[in-house]
């Protein structure tokens, strides 16, 4: 460790004068520490849900709030409780509005509270894509193409042109990748999973980041930064694939998860056993890429100040200072160019920082303000927050 001190400290150093961060980012490097406390499980209260569509079906009945409104605010509350997202929608459901059927379809067939009627969802779908509604074609798309039916999704995939949601992208990279419906074409692959990406897509930051560990020769600093961000909005094989894991985190009972934890258990009885430093990734992707993405990141990119900023509030590979969170995360949120995910995570923790005072004074008013603008970009922890924010 004492060498790899040395040789950051080296890489910092020479870093241009112009940046203004070197100096500061000597001292933040290696925390270990991760105040993140692991979100308590909420039961739905039923009551409660039936309580708040009469108040917006009355609203609705009154013309005081629009069709599109309610659907925004089944929209809103879809992360947090499906349940009230569907009875808004079903007030509003009808064939002349596709929006309404596009949502209320992709509510039946990717949550499990519907998995029964799933078909119902499959219909309403169809029936928005007849009349050439975008997003109903990329929700077909992924029906089909989670259960197989590979030609049927290509179909829907190519429907939807342009492509406005990122799971096409990532599914039509998985199909060139193993020639599913079509033949394979591993640069058509990694070119779909780069668009995902840049839509803001985890699972596709992990396969593009996996891409660019197989190339030849390995792109390790890319793949370290893709993989970082896949991990930080919730892509918890990528953390596995980084060999740190979050480990204050009970591990959730999903294939997923499970799937990372062998995979962590595996490589470190198999590094140990053949005594190699389990930590090559780290050592080629971090340590190597570190000066140019503080370049970056100090030169005006979205994702770089996302990548620096993320690993600062989390404590992971640099000890926390809330002075360049707040430098970067305030840029990223004036620029706004960031997919909504990203964005949603950074307005969350920007709250989180003015709720508690940390490195600013305590502003409620804007803790709350910017909770809200997270809810609607659809951030859980921060939906669970404003539904305890007084109006």
């Amino acid at each position: 460790m004492k060498k790899l001190l040395i040789t950051l400290g080296f890489l910092v150093v020479t870093m241009s004068a112009s940046a203004g961060i070197g100096d500061q980012i000597i001292s933040l490097l290696f925390g270990n520490k991760n105040d993140a406390k692991e979100e308590p499980t909420v039961k739905v209260d039923m009551k409660k849900v039936e309580s708040e569509v009469k108040s917006i079906a009355q609203l609705y009945s009154q013309g005081k709030i629009s069709k599109d409104s309610v659907i925004n605010l089944a929209l809103y509350h879809k992360t947090y409780s499906p349940e009230l997202a569907e009875l808004c929608l079903r007030l509003v459901v009808n064939e002349k509005n596709p929006r309404s059927m596009t949502e209320l379809g992709s509510l039946y067939t990717t949550t499990p509270q519907f998995s029964k009627i799933a078909s119902d969802g499959i219909v309403l779908l169809e029936a928005a894509a007849k009349s050439g509604y975008n997003e109903a074609n990329a929700n077909l798309g992924r029906c089909y193409f989670n259960n197989q039916k590979y030609k049927k999704a290509k179909k829907y995939f190519d429907a939807c042109n342009p492509m406005d949601q990122s799971f096409c992208y990532l599914a039509l990279g998985n199909m060139y990748l193993v020639g599913n419906g079509m033949p394979k074409d591993n640069a058509k692959a990694t070119e779909n999973y780069l668009k995902g990406t840049q839509m803001g897509n985890p699972r596709s930051m992990l396969l593009y980041a996996n891409q660019l560990l197989d190339s030849s020769p390995a792109n390790y600093p890319d793949a370290f930064f893709w993989h970082y961000i896949a991990g930080d909005l919730g892509e918890n094989y990528s953390r596995t694939l980084l060999f740190r894991p979050r480990t204050e985190e009970a591990p959730a009972n999903t294939p997923e998860d499970r799937e990372a934890q062998f995979a962590l258990d595996l490589i470190d009885l198999v590094y140990s056993a053949n005594g190699i430093k389990n930590e090559p990734i780290y050592k080629d992707g971090f340590l190597a890429g570190i000066e140019e993405r503080t370049k970056a990141a100090d030169a005006g990119d979205d994702w770089s100040r996302y990548y620096i900023g993320s690993m600062l509030y989390n404590n992971d590979f640099m000890n926390r200072n809330d002075a360049l969170i707040l430098r970067f995360y305030e840029s990223i949120i004036k620029n706004g160019k960031l997919p909504k995910q990203m964005l949603g995570v950074v307005y969350e923790r920007l709250a989180n920082m003015y709720r508690d005072g940390k490195g600013v004074k305590v502003d409620k008013a804007k803790a709350d303000r910017y909770y809200r603008i997270a809810a609607k970009y659809g951030n859980l922890p921060a939906y669970k927050i404003v539904e305890n924010i007084s109006e």
